[in-house]
């Protein structure tokens, strides 16, 4: 079995192309990169604040992350010269609805969020729950990344020994989508992994963006993996259909 269908296409991907992603995978475990540059024997350069939110409860600084602003209770306290932008990384939207209940949602500048392989059909609404949020609090997002990631056989050649259940995320909920798109960003939209044929389309008409995949060279596995993907997704139409429906998931 090829290790994309097995741990995950996230995992692959990262494997080899670790700088176009501020998480890595290792089968099922996130865990962070870490970015402290020492400049000289006596001077440490900080990481630019980054937090992470990938269990359901609590979240955890980026290491190097300078001790004065781990030791403040919210981030509202911070002064400017600390925090002059604030990048999140989510997989887990319930820890980050928590952590937006004391700390001001305009603060965040770069969001990043990934989206697991096998995400139950409980969970678009719970993002949607998050968007909603920030799109009337989080004014200040200067960039929005998002990976879908996704578990098959998808751009290798069948026949196709599948061993394993197909996971094929969040990549055709329209529910996720619709939320997504409320969300105001400034700069610009970068996707990743598997998604619906319409997704791009639809991401650039209500954001106002155009959506970048940088992974999704011509004549790369990823093309063919996403092509293979997006078979049949073309009745997933956002702009028509609501609800996810039975097939969105499996």
């Amino acid at each position: 079995m090829p290790d994309a269908f097995k741990y995950g296409f996230a995992a692959a991907f990262l494997g080899a192309h670790h700088s176009v992603s501020p998480f890595e995978l290792r089968s099922d475990r996130i865990t962070e990169s870490t970015h402290v540059k020492i400049v000289s024997p006596w001077f440490i350069m900080y990481s630019p604040p980054y937090f992470y939110f990938h269990s359901r409860v609590g979240h955890r600084w980026q290491t190097g992350t300078d001790p004065a602003l781990l030791s403040l209770h919210t981030l509202n306290d911070a002064p400017k010269d600390l925090l002059p932008s604030l990048t999140i990384n989510v997989s887990q939207p319930e820890a980050l609805i928590t952590w937006l209940e004391t700390n001001n949602a305009a603060l965040i500048s770069n969001l990043s969020i990934f989206l697991h392989a096998t995400s139950s059909p409980s969970r678009p609404p719970i993002w949607s729950r998050l968007f909603d949020k920030l799109q009337r609090e989080a004014t200040n997002i200067q960039h929005l990344s998002i990976y879908w990631d996704a578990e098959g056989p998808w751009g290798t050649r069948p026949p196709w020994n599948i061993e394993d259940a197909l996971h094929f995320g969040l990549g055709r909920s329209v529910v996720f989508l619709h939320g997504l798109v409320q969300l105001k960003v400034k700069k610009g939209v970068e996707i990743g992994g598997f998604y619906a044929k319409h997704w791009p389309k639809y991401l650039e008409e209500k954001m106002g963006l155009k959506p970048v995949n940088k992974q999704n060279l011509p004549g790369s596995f990823w093309e063919w993996s996403l092509r293979d993907y997006q078979r049949g997704t073309e009745r997933f139409d956002p702009w028509t259909i609501t609800k996810d429906g039975s097939f969105t998931f499996w």
